[in-house]
């Protein structure tokens, strides 16, 4: 058997030496090829009368390579299951100088090294302190701005020919550039009334057919509007970029068209709801209110997720092997970020350990749930008739074949149960806000904690 030694260079570093003797090589490999000569039949001589000198020329190499692998496997990875030695990363062979080249008709002792980056000892501590979980706030104003924007979108649109501007309209206008000017520009688009600015509103509510308004800038007429989105959408030019500055624009009202909303009956609840499960306008507020709290809550959930790890990852210090981190950021080209690596790998440690003392493990189940919501979420989020569970299982199976597939399920199942037990355990109080309020939040949580991207 191969000698092995091992010893710890610092807190969480170690090294592991194998040496595998000539003499144990050479017994092994001849073995190996007396059992191939039974199988060998060559040219002058008789099957299983093959010199042991002729085939390890031919094929002792390959034979040799095959020895070396499974001893020093066994060798390594049986130690280190044995004495239990915890590891963050897969040993990192230790380049040795001057090493003799071994072939199987030129055997020599081997010897190898291994550096080991070790698990450090730390007292888990979870946060005290209260993490918000934002949540989507669906109370009944919310729902009744739903239900009537969905009114709105099945009801019929109708031409308004004697009759002003009023502020749920649809305008068909004509955009003529204004002034003794050759070629001017002219381009006809609608405006809906309700995204208009205020001071757009005030120029246009009120107007009939053929009624005209002088703009110096096209800009102001929309909420949150551009000079480059006015030249792409309202004049349609070829350059977004174009100056349009000292320019102004008569605007002329073609067509005025007005939605009459469609009524709460049953036309409408079928059109809501296909399967026709939903009868009643509570059902329809009820179904409102899941579909679209499902993505701003999740949203929510992720954002609480984060800064729960961020928290444990800057209150726990513990040292790292960085020695070794820096080598394998080395080997991979410095592609990763030096500190979200550290990060990452405490994190995972962190995680692990959490893992470890609440007893949460991956189930079958939990790899089968992850598979189908990747399933629903390449299908938009719908789970269509023929998704049955006889379906859903062949699925899995299937994705569960593929070692890559099946390694991403995995990681991102046993990380989901993970941050839900995490979750129990942490103080979180949910706070409500509106859509808009929703995304504001988004937008600046993703610019406090996102890194920032290189120019190139």
């Amino acid at each position: 058997m191969p000698n092995v030694t091992f010893e710890k260079t610092g807190n969480v570093t170690g090294r592991i030496a194998i040496q595998i003797t000539k003499d144990e090589l050479n017994g092994k490999l001849t073995e190996e090829l007396k059992k191939q000569r039974q199988k060998v039949s060559m040219k002058g001589f008789r099957k299983g009368k093959t010199p042991l000198s002729t085939l390890r020329k031919m094929m002792g190499n390959q034979i040799l390579g095959n020895i070396l692998d499974e001893q020093i496997k066994e060798s390594l990875f049986g130690y280190i299951e044995e004495n239990d030695v915890k590891l963050i990363f897969s040993p990192m062979p230790v380049e040795e100088e001057n090493a003799p080249m071994i072939t199987a008709t030129a055997l020599d002792d081997v010897n190898l090294t291994y550096d080991l980056a070790l698990e450090p000892e730390f007292d888990l501590k979870l946060p005290k302190k209260t993490f918000d979980k934002l949540v989507l706030n669906t109370d009944d104003k919310f729902l009744d701005e739903q239900i009537e924007r969905m009114l709105k979108q099945a009801g019929e649109n109708t031409e308004v020919e004697d009759g002003k501007v009023e502020e749920e309209d649809v305008v068909d206008v004509t955009f003529t550039e204004a002034g003794p000017v050759d070629n001017p520009i002219t381009n006809s688009t609608k405006l809906y009334i309700d995204s208009l600015s205020d001071e757009g509103k005030k120029k246009l509510i009120g107007k009939k057919v053929g009624g005209k308004v002088t703009l110096k800038d096209l800009s102001i007429l929309e909420k949150e509007s551009t000079p480059a989105y006015v030249n792409k959408y309202l004049l349609e030019l070829e350059d977004e970029d174009a100056d349009m500055s000292g320019k102004s624009f008569q605007l002329v009202v073609d067509k005025i068209s007005r939605i009459t909303p469609a009524e709460m009956n049953e036309e409408f609840f079928t059109k809501f709801d296909a399967s026709g499960t939903i009868k009643t306008e509570e059902e329809v507020r009820a179904k409102i209110a899941e579909d679209n709290a499902a993505g701003f809550n999740s949203q929510g959930e992720s954002m609480a997720n984060f800064m729960i790890q961020k928290e444990l990852v800057e209150s726990h210090d513990f040292e790292l092997p960085l020695a070794i981190m820096e080598k394998i950021q080395e080997d991979e080209e410095g592609d990763r970020d030096m500190d979200m690596f550290t990060r990452g790998v405490k994190w995972m440690l962190i995680r692990n350990k959490f893992a470890a003392q609440e007893d949460v493990k991956l189930e079958y189940e939990d790899v089968k749930a992850e598979a189908l919501a990747s399933l629903m979420q390449m299908l938009g989020g719908q789970r269509p008739d023929f998704l049955t569970d006889e379906f859903v299982d062949n699925y899995v199976g299937q994705m569960l074949q593929d070692e890559k597939q099946r390694e991403q399920l995995s990681s991102n199942a046993i990380e989901k149960k993970i941050m839900a037990a995490l979750r129990d355990k942490v103080k979180l109080k949910e706070k409500p806000l509106s859509a808009d309020e929703f995304n504001e939040a988004i937008k600046a949580f993703n610019e406090e904690n996102m890194p920032a991207q290189e120019e190139e």
